[in-house]
Parts: C-alpha cells; structure tokens; sequence
C-alpha cells in the first residue's frame, strides 16, 4: 500500500502539471485524461527505473527528454516536473507502485 508520505506531495504533483497544461486540461475529455495520465505515468516508471539504476536527476531528466526516448513529445514539458518528484522521494520507494499511485491520483484529480 502506498505510504500516506508520498499521497500529499502526489497531489501537489499533479496540480502542478495541471498548471503546466493549461486550461486545455480542464476542457479534456476522460479519454484525454486517461491517455494524458498513462503518458506522465511511463514518465514516472522510467524515471523510478533509471534512479533505482544510478542515474543522477539530470542524467535521467536528459535520457527521458531525448528524441529518441520513446516519451510522447506532447509530454514533455511534464519530465522535469516528475523527474524532481521522484528524486525527493526516499529510496525504499523506488518501486513500480509509484507510477501506479500517480497515475490513481492523476485520474482522480479534480481541477
């Protein structure tokens, strides 16, 4: 289960990329949402996957930001946000489980 240490900066997360997207955001459809939520939420598993590997924050931010990635462009401007994330979070959570809690709290947001 997922420790109540990582739910309220999570919420702060996707308030933030909220904020990012613009009012385009709040006007998506579920779809879009769905599909907005499952792209920062590859985001977030590889950036866990290449931290728990020994990649520094800049090292990871670049790898996820390269073309040749394969993270949809349009998300973008969501990898330094959710690549800061992450390196806050305590080591003992570098686990799959966080991607799956962000995308959770990601669908459920309400603007």
């Amino acid at each position: 289960m997922m420790r109540p240490a990582l739910m309220r900066p999570l919420s702060l997360v996707a308030a933030g990329l909220m904020a990012l997207a613009g009012t385009s955001a709040i006007a998506e459809t579920d779809a879009e949402r769905a599909a907005r939520c499952a792209g920062q939420a590859q985001i977030v598993a590889r950036a866990v996957d290449l931290r728990a590997g020994g990649s520094d924050a800049a090292g990871t931010t670049s790898q996820l930001e390269a073309s040749d990635s394969g993270i949809d462009p349009k998300y973008a401007p969501s990898v330094s946000v959710l690549v800061g994330w992450i390196y806050t979070l305590p080591p003992e959570q570098m686990t799959a489980e966080v991607a799956t809690a962000f995308e959770t709290q990601c669908l459920g947001y309400k603007p």
